[in-house]
């Protein structure tokens, strides 16, 4: 087997760790979650690592990732834990359903007539199911707790600016398929910024009664959640055809 590279390397041992990662926010315990990357350790990852490659190449008797191999992409499990946290943020980052999923649903939904707040409806009750169903996303609410570590503020940072360019996109897709506009004083940013919360506080208590964000109407394909995801979008846009 030709060597790997230092790339290759850092990107089988980036996997095999959000693998890890998964598997124990999966588990019970509030120390497995909140302590979710405390718990790694490099060998571990090493040893998923190459039990990735050989599973990709059907050999198993591949070259395993040496320590010498790790120690050459970073000094120290805290470098290692660092540029994991970076790495995370990026997955995280991406829109849920995705930006190019997005605009081709709304595209859809204009030639089918269906009502802005039916797609909408549907739109945010799928974003908030992956959000409950997703281990790292549990993970990504410990950072938040520890965002008192420069580090880790500036993994959020980074999480929150390349999240939002994304999202700002397919908000402002939506608005153009809809016909409308932004409401002044508000601008495309302020509706990503009151979304993503919603979204987020409204995960974080339906961890601990899902029955709170019921739907008042009692619809199967709607929640609480949703029906104030219109209620926003409405208070904070208006018909684009009123400036004419």
């Amino acid at each position: 087997m030709p060597r790997r590279t230092p790339e290759e390397t850092r990107d089988l041992m980036l996997r095999a760790a959000v693998d890890l990662i998964r598997e124990r926010a999966q588990a019970s315990g509030d120390e497995v979650l909140a302590a979710a990357l405390a718990h790694l350790r490099l060998t571990q990852v090493a040893q998923r690592a190459t039990a990735i490659v050989r599973e990709q190449t059907h050999d198993d008797g591949a070259r395993p990732i040496t320590t010498g191999a790790i120690y050459q992409q970073w000094p120290s499990q805290a470098d290692f834990q660092i540029d994991l946290l970076f790495h995370i943020a990026d997955l995280q980052a991406a829109l849920v359903p995705g930006l190019a999923e997005s605009v081709v649903e709304f595209r859809e939904a204009e030639s089918e007539d269906l009502p802005l707040e039916t797609v909408l409806m549907r739109l945010m009750e799928e974003v908030h199911r992956h959000y409950r169903e997703d281990p790292l996303f549990r993970v990504e609410l410990s950072f938040l707790l520890g965002a008192g570590d420069a580090r880790l503020r500036a993994a959020i940072a980074h999480r929150q600016a390349t999240f939002y360019d994304v999202a700002d996109q397919a908000w402002q897709a939506l608005l153009d398929t809809y016909g409308l506009r932004m409401r002044q004083p508000f601008v495309i940013r302020d509706l990503t910024r009151a979304m993503a919360a919603h979204v987020v506080g409204s995960v974080v208590v339906w961890f601990a009664d899902p029955d709170i964000l019921r739907d008042p109407l009692g619809e199967e394909d709607a929640s609480l959640m949703s029906r104030v995801m219109v209620a926003i979008l409405h208070r904070l846009t208006e018909p684009a055809a009123d400036e004419e």
